[in-house]
């Protein structure tokens, strides 16, 4: 069952609700002793715990501590609690009430997430603002409307760029602009390789749980079939790493139903699985693909002419302007983020202009948004940490044939 479904507890019976909070106790709180006082059925029992039965009785007239689910409620019942533990001297009582408070404060955040999911399901539908997105991309908003401007117009559109330029970030953003709310159910992601076939993205013959082979759509004609349910809606498809898909094999006779001008019924094909019977196939008017390509891999620099046709490509470059300093300054000193960043674009200067490697292996600003240890380690380990096990290895694979120049490389980015 969904999240949403297990949490959903309004209208739900004491014992449904019990059965939630169960649940809850295994997948939120997964330590040793929480687990096992789940066994045990500790929590789960407040609703037999005599004193608890009398004090809800007193103060709502329940039978059940499950029939409550307004946090306010469960509030007061932990505050009589705490006045019972405060009144009493005895020390076994006094520690049998702490564990029933132990056991309703559970309870209490159980109730808590229900509430919050609910609000962050209600909230996830809201309008798509970029000037209003906390983690919006580093690209100025003018950059962000061009990108969204051209996928309106070819309904196809590839995100190219260095790695670490955050494009697969940034397409989920171009997504939720496209679609005008956060609406992920929308969207579906996938990521090509050299083994993604035709079979796994339109429909081939694949085995059942009975060892019978039958015709199985695969995860872009399911979605085109659920967006032509839905033609008021707008769905984005967003393929990672298409470059790295044989893409003649993988859309096959799909390739002309790309276009954004044989996007309806009558232009609808026969696929290779299909049978006689079944109805042709077509890609829906509102049906939006986002393609996310590396630039640095050399092996598959070479995309289809086809594909090309069908789509229109736009550079991500990497960002160390305001947007990027802004938000390393709530980790880092003002004149720490200053060095680095001149360090970056001095480095990505040398690549942009050497004749043998050139923009599209630049460092992107990615590799520094990983801040979660600053807390742990000084500045300068954590740009060390960057240099040793990201930046320098990947500099030495893309100067694989010029020792001096990754050496003077390597020099800049050294503090």
């Amino acid at each position: 069952m969904a999240t949403h479904q297990i949490y959903d507890i309004k209208r739900k019976s004491p014992e449904e609700i019990k059965k939630s909070f169960i649940h809850f106790m295994g997948d939120k709180n997964a330590t040793s002793k929480q687990i096992k006082d789940r066994i045990t059925g500790k929590y789960s029992k407040i609703d037999r715990n005599e004193v608890i039965k009398s004090l809800i009785k007193k103060l709502y007239n329940e039978e059940n501590i499950y029939s409550l689910t307004d946090i306010s409620k469960i509030e007061k019942i932990v505050d009589s609690l705490s006045d019972n533990i405060n009144n009493e001297s005895n020390r076994k009582i006094h520690k049998q009430l702490s564990n029933y408070r132990s056991y309703i404060n559970k309870y209490k955040e159980f109730l808590t997430y229900c509430h919050n999911l609910k609000e962050s399901k209600e909230n996830s539908n809201s309008e798509y603002s970029f000037k209003d997105d906390p983690e919006r991309p580093f690209i100025s908003e003018d950059k962000f409307d061009e990108i969204v401007e051209q996928l309106f117009r070819k309904k196809n559109i590839i995100l190219q760029g260095a790695p670490g330029v955050g494009k697969t970030f940034l397409a989920r953003k171009v997504a939720y602009k496209t679609i005008g709310t956060t609406k992920d159910e929308n969207i579906e992601m996938v990521q090509f390789h050299q083994s993604y076939s035709y079979e796994d993205f339109i429909q081939g013959i694949r085995p059942n749980s009975k060892g019978e082979f039958k015709i199985r759509n695969g995860i872009f004609y399911d979605f085109c079939e659920n967006a032509k349910k839905k033609p008021e809606e707008a769905f984005v498809f967003i393929i990672d790493e298409i470059n790295r898909g044989n893409i003649s094999k993988i859309f096959g006779e799909l390739m002309m139903l790309l276009e954004s001008d044989k996007r309806a019924p009558r232009y609808a094909l026969r696929l290779t699985y299909s049978e006689k019977k079944d109805p042709k196939f077509y890609i829906p008017s509102n049906v939006y693909i986002i393609g996310c390509m590396n630039t640095a891999d050399r092996s598959i620099a070479i995309v289809d002419y086809a594909l090309r046709r069908r789509f229109a490509f736009y550079n991500i470059e990497p960002e160390f302007g305001k947007p990027f300093k802004k938000f390393l300054s709530s980790y880092l000193n003002p004149d720490f983020i200053d060095v680095i960043c001149k360090k970056i674009n001095g480095v990505n200067s040398k690549i942009r202009t050497s004749s043998s490697l050139g923009a599209g292996l630049e460092i992107g600003h990615s590799y520094f948004c990983q801040v979660d240890i600053l807390g742990q380690i000084s500045e300068q380990e954590w740009w060390q940490s960057i240099c040793k096990f990201e930046l320098f290895p990947y500099l030495q694979e893309i100067c694989f044939d010029n020792e001096a120049l990754y050496n003077k490389l390597c020099k800049l980015l050294e503090l």
